[in-house]
């Protein structure tokens, strides 16, 4: 992934520009906004980019409907890429989780579930970009805004207790 890193040198600007406005949004830290944002910016930079530095000529729509399956963490670390992707939509979760009141929370919670469909439906409705939508891909995202939302869940707590 060639241009991750510079993608995601560029999404620090909208992150340290943005980040109060969204975190007032959410009724959070401003710290949550910016992870929120560097989050959203590093899963679109991993996944919505194209793999090389220029767009392929002629993309055929088609979308890998295999089933996904749970990757184990000895596939992740093997594959530096999944360890990104997952990293990104973890960030996602985590600020999810740590939005407002738990109302709140749950709705940004909702959305950030939604992110993996929305870029596999933008994979699939621009085939120029080169990166075919996949199930996998999908099912990846779902289980890194799973784990970042558990661990903002679990640490929820200790922020509320800290803050009052």
């Amino acid at each position: 992934m060639p241009m991750f890193w510079p993608g995601l040198l560029l999404s620090l600007v909208p992150a340290a520009l943005l980040n109060r406005p969204v975190g007032r949004v959410l009724r959070a830290h401003w710290a949550v906004g910016f992870v929120l944002l560097l989050g959203v910016g590093g899963v679109l930079t991993a996944t919505l980019l194209p793999e090389a530095f220029q767009l392929s000529e002629g993309g055929v729509r088609h979308c890998a409907v295999e089933g996904g399956r749970h990757r184990g963490l000895h596939e992740v670390l093997a594959a530096p890429h999944l360890g990104i992707k997952l990293a990104a939509y973890a960030a996602v979760g985590l600020a999810a989780a740590l939005a407002g009141s738990r109302r709140r929370a749950l709705v940004v919670l909702a959305g950030a579930a939604a992110l993996p469909f929305a870029v596999a439906a933008v994979r699939y409705a621009v085939p120029v970009i080169g990166r075919p939508c996949d199930v996998q891909d999908v099912w990846d995202g779902l289980q890194g805004v799973a784990l970042g939302a558990l661990a903002g869940l679990a640490a929820r707590p200790a922020l509320r207790a800290r803050t009052v």
